[in-house]
């Protein structure tokens, strides 16, 4: 019934599976649709291991692999916009794989009082599974010297990811070394999903 509860209540599903490590699926037969749930899980979480046990009692673990939608060992990482979410889970998951990597994507800019001049945070608007859990996420630009963007403003941004200490954290997080970025029209989709 897990499909039929997702599709009714997705939000409920969702939340459920924010922090889980372990996903059991149980009364599986020869039916259940193992490349559905993967994909449902992965949408809201990475990490989570998924197992399927069956009315006999044995249990098979989810070996799908996950192809990432670009390629982490380019030169330079490209995220299209749709594959913004994604990248962003996978990065929070695992932010040591994409230390010292160049990535480039476009973004909203956000600035805050705790920022320094030549910082702004970048990132999108995310919708993990309905309007209401739409959230802001994204990570600490930083600039050699004072940049003059404003809240809002939609920017291509290029930079090197590094992983360390920012006040906008409060502890260490990603931390984007600006190369270069453009000050650009909004996308026709202002809100990523993570499918």
């Amino acid at each position: 019934t897990y499909l039929i509860y997702n599709q009714n209540m997705r939000s409920l599903v969702a939340d459920k599976l924010n922090g889980c490590e372990l996903l059991v699926l149980n009364r599986c037969d020869k039916s259940t649709d193992k490349e559905a749930v993967h994909k449902i899980v992965r949408t809201v979480s990475r990490r989570a291991d998924i197992a399927f046990e069956y009315r006999d009692k044995h249990v098979e673990y989810d070996d799908i692999k996950d192809p990432l939608p670009f390629d982490i060992n380019a030169e330079i990482i490209k995220i299209e916009d749709d594959d913004y979410g994604i990248w962003y889970y996978d990065l929070m998951e695992d932010t040591k794989k994409y230390r010292g990597k160049t990535i480039e994507f476009l973004g909203i800019a956000a600035k805050d009082s705790k920022m320094a001049k030549c910082e702004f945070a970048i990132g999108r608007h995310i919708m993990t599974c309905c309007v209401d859990d739409i959230q802001y996420a994204g990570v600490v630009a930083q600039g050699e010297q004072a940049i003059s963007v404003k809240t809002g403003e939609w920017i291509r941004i290029t930079g090197k990811l590094k992983l360390e200490y920012n006040d906008l954290y409060a502890s260490t997080g990603p931390v984007l070394k600006i190369i270069n970025f453009s000050k650009v029209e909004a996308p026709k989709n202002k809100v990523v999903t993570l499918s």
